[in-house]
């Protein structure tokens, strides 16, 4: 609809929100009648809900708790997707003794096939976040795709920074030149983890983008470059998007949020003693906040205190037992001070509290291997590709442990 250019007046007052006519009239300023607003259309007695529009292109949801409000993306439901994904449909919010299998069934019959949307992006995402084989390739594709909706083309490019390649750095560098701002963003965060010289030379000019959240983004991913060794010609506008970052988190400094991200600042500057207030700071103000634990222990890491991140973490871990990330951290550091069967159950913890997240079990089954337990690890592997199937560290895990059996 925005695409469209429908505008929120189209359908609404502007002063009192009413809609400007009621029921199916309000679309059908638009949209024709005899095609649309017929059981030839929705296939439902009229005066149904299921007759009505909104009921299948804008179901309610309630969203946090109590808040519930209609979906205003205009989807067509897609049931076959629920199917094959297992993503909510509009179908199921009245039928909901039936399967999507059924649901599926019936809009096939009704239309001679399975419905096509103007979104196709569903699959992909859904590729890559369970990590299937094909997935570097399909977010290639949606973030290039100028059609789909720049949320989620930007959705595509974070979730690019799982598969860095030199197939997908190329497509990241282009995205910085998008014409939205979303995935120019999208695509300074997917980035960011390359060296700070490496992606200075791929994101400097967004030191001078005309939207502010990109320019602060890329000041923060090339924080750890130190001044002397910014060209003369773009310390102007390195200093001005620092300063914006810096205003940016100092305004909302009473989140632990900013907190944490002006720790990470200092941190990559090395200023060990700024980092270290911020994060404290953070945790001042939500004592669960677990960025503020895992980035503080990872600082006293840096800075050989990990006796003191010993004791952050455990403390972290009194008030959350069940947090993966927590364990992971106390895990990694068990490692760093060679108590192996103290880091094996903390990193097998983390796993089982995570089966999800393919990192986890990647560490667990690395650890695994270095103690000798080779069996073990290449069991964590199989069982959490079956998950993940196209995990890139996994896969080169099970082809280096496949290895070293044949070589036995």
């Amino acid at each position: 609809m925005y695409a469209a250019s429908v505008t929120c007046s189209d359908c609404h007052e502007p002063h009192s929100l009413k809609l400007r006519a009621p029921g199916n009239e309000v679309c059908l300023q638009c949209h024709s009648q005899d095609k649309y607003d017929t059981d030839k259309h929705h296939f439902h007695d009229t005066g149904s809900g299921g007759a009505q529009c909104i009921d299948c292109h804008m179901p309610a949801r309630t969203y946090m708790v109590v808040d519930p409000r209609r979906d205003h993306s205009f989807r067509v439901p897609r049931p076959d997707l629920s199917v094959r994904l297992g993503t909510p449909n509009a179908c199921a919010n009245c039928h909901a003794d039936k399967p999507a299998r059924w649901a599926a069934d019936k809009v096939r019959q009704w239309y001679g096939h399975d419905p096509k949307g103007h979104q196709d992006y569903a699959e992909t995402l859904h590729a890559a976040r369970t990590r299937a084989n094909d997935a570097e390739t399909r977010l290639i594709a949606l973030l290039r795709d100028k059609d789909q909706p720049a949320i989620a083309r930007a959705t595509a490019a974070s979730e690019l920074s799982q598969w860095l390649s030199g197939t997908s750095l190329p497509a990241l560098a282009d995205a910085f030149g998008d014409a939205d701002p979303q995935v120019r963003a999208a695509a300074v965060e997917a980035l960011a983890s390359l060296p700070p010289e490496q992606f200075w030379q791929l994101a400097h000019p967004l030191l001078r983008d005309p939207v502010r959240a990109v320019r602060m983004l890329a000041a923060s991913a090339l924080a750890g470059i130190p001044v002397e060794q910014v060209p003369l010609d773009e310390r102007a506008d390195f200093g001005r998007a620092i300063d914006e970052y810096l205003a940016s988190l100092r305004f909302n400094a009473d989140e632990p949020a900013a907190q944490v991200n002006l720790g990470n600042f200092h941190a990559a500057r090395g200023e060990s003693a700024e980092a270290e207030q911020s994060y404290r700071e953070a945790l001042a103000i939500d004592p669960d906040w677990l960025p503020a634990y895992v980035n503080l222990a990872d600082l006293y890491r840096q800075t050989n205190r990990d006796r003191e991140g010993e004791t952050l973490l455990r403390e972290g871990l009194a008030r959350q037992p069940k947090a993966a990330v927590l364990h992971h951290s106390l895990g990694l550091l068990q490692v760093r001070q060679k108590h192996l069967p103290e880091a094996l159950a903390s990193l097998k913890q983390a796993m089982e509290l995570a089966p999800d997240d393919a990192r986890f079990s990647y560490v667990y089954a690395v650890a695994l291997h270095g103690a000798g337990h080779t069996r073990e690890a290449k069991a964590i592997v199989e069982s959490s590709l079956k998950r993940t199937p196209g995990d890139p560290a996994l896969n080169e895990l099970r082809s280096q442990l496949a290895a070293e059996v044949r070589k036995r």
